[in-house]
């Protein structure tokens, strides 16, 4: 059967946002999906295992979701049912990985469908809890809520006023001044309303906001907001540093506030600037996420930098990944991948992804394989094969890939609190993390 090898040369550029919000999927190169290394020391079962899935679907069927585990190099088997979001397995082998797999529509749209695979593979002695979200496209779980709503008075003209709260947001309208977060889960959390002025091509920046603290919320909510208390936020540079002079580099700045609002600050392609709160709304338990990213062609790093008082930035570029390998050594049941690359340096783990853009009835849709690697399953010759999921219970040819062209990367990641950071979450405060990664395509 014919083997298709494509290169891809990791010249030390950058992603244009971490891979952070990927649905990621694992396995490892003994085309298992289970560890072929022994890192451990040779830790055995019977162990007790426990996947966690964020915001789990109620209802399964309706987004063809399935859960399965892997004890080793033995069999896929379908996972137990979950206590909550909880599944509990028993892993006898040094290694394990766990998979989910569902069916969604992009929210938002009718016509953009996303089926996708993600797996994550560990050694028993680095971990025995995995903690992984599922899009809220494949969950039931974000469709509840309440709604807070409001209205600003005092505007100013030009710009938008964006409304934040948790992770929902809206738009103030230009005309009223009402502002509609709806699915809001009950909690005490931080409302933010923020002036955006666009700097073109995507690019904005917060130049002013209000920030109403500890904000309560059990059933619908109504709030007023005077945008005459607003105050200026504070810019810092950014230096490129030594990115490459041909690189595309991105700055931007997330803020995540100390009751869970999360808030994007700023993101521009030019005239590089970080920015936060002004002084007197700043908070110690708030955390700045500062980023960097700077990509070329075939490759990416992103250098993030979290951070209770933002300062200026200079970008220092990473070791680059180096050469990524992929092939495809079986058709059989499906379409699998299988791709190699060089050991990475004090990394916490890698990402690998796979995806393929078509039409599945009539709309567009999107296949998405990906995959959380830890060096314990990896070793020292990194690599990973797509397993064999076909014998699960409720799998369906749909997360499987057709023979048109398949576009992926590996990223490795390094993070200054070590290997907890892995897979990749909310930030601690003084967290440095660098996602160096190398992309590849294939046709089958």
């Amino acid at each position: 059967m014919k083997s298709l090898w494509v290169f891809v040369i990791a010249v030390a550029a950058a992603c244009d946002g971490a891979g952070s919000d990927t649905d990621t999927d694992g396995g490892n190169g003994s085309g298992d999906g289970g560890g072929s290394n022994d890192p451990d020391g040779g830790i055995s079962g019977p162990r007790t295992v426990t996947l966690i899935l964020t915001n789990r679907p109620n209802n399964a069927a309706a987004y063809s979701f399935i859960v399965g585990y892997q004890d080793g190099s033995a069999p896929w088997q379908v996972a137990p049912a979950p206590t909550g979001d909880t599944y509990s397995f028993t892993i006898n082998a040094p290694s394990y990985s766990v998979a989910f797999a569902c069916v969604g529509t992009t929210p938002g749209t009718t016509a953009s469908s996303q089926r996708s695979v993600t797996i994550a593979s560990f050694a028993v002695g680095e971990r025995t809890s995995v903690t992984l979200d599922v899009p809220a496209r494949c969950s039931d779980r974000m469709q509840g809520g309440v709604m807070l709503s409001g209205n600003v008075t005092n505007r100013p003209f030009g710009g938008v006023l964006v409304a934040q709260f948790g992770t929902r947001t809206a738009f103030v309208s230009g005309t009223t001044g009402n502002f509609v977060l709806t699915g809001v889960p009950p909690g005490t959390r931080d409302l933010v309303i923020s002036h955006a002025v666009s700097a073109g091509n995507n690019d904005f920046y917060i130049d002013e906001a209000v920030v109403l603290r500890d904000v309560a919320v059990s059933g619908n909510t109504q709030k007023s907001i005077n945008f005459e208390e607003a105050q200026p936020t504070v810019f810092h540079d950014v230096d490129p540093g030594n990115a490459p002079d041909q690189a595309r580099v991105v700055a931007s700045t997330t803020l995540y506030t100390a009751n869970g609002t999360q808030a994007s600050l700023i993101r521009l392609a030019q005239q590089w600037e970080s920015n936060s709160l002004a002084d007197a709304q700043m908070k110690t338990t708030d955390i700045y996420d500062q980023s960097i990213a700077v990509s070329g062609l075939g490759s990416g790093a992103t250098v993030t930098h979290a951070t209770d008082q933002p300062a200026p930035q200079t970008y220092v570029a990473p070791a680059p990944l180096g050469t990524v390998m992929t092939a495809i050594p079986t058709k059989q049941p499906y379409i699998t991948l299988e791709t190699q690359w060089p050991q990475y340096a004090n990394t916490v783990g890698y990402t690998w992804n796979a995806t393929q853009q078509g039409f599945c009835g009539g709309i567009s849709c999107t296949t998405v394989w990906s995959a959380y690697l830890s060096p314990g399953v990896t070793g020292m010759m990194p690599a990973f094969r797509m397993p064999d999921l076909s014998a699960l219970t409720g799998w369906k040819d749909s997360f499987q890939f057709t023979s048109s062209s398949i576009v992926g990367s590996v990223t490795a990641i390094t993070s200054s609190a070590g290997p907890s950071d892995f897979p990749t979450g909310l930030p601690a405060n003084g967290t440095d993390r660098a996602f160096v990664r190398s992309d590849y395509s294939v046709s089958p």
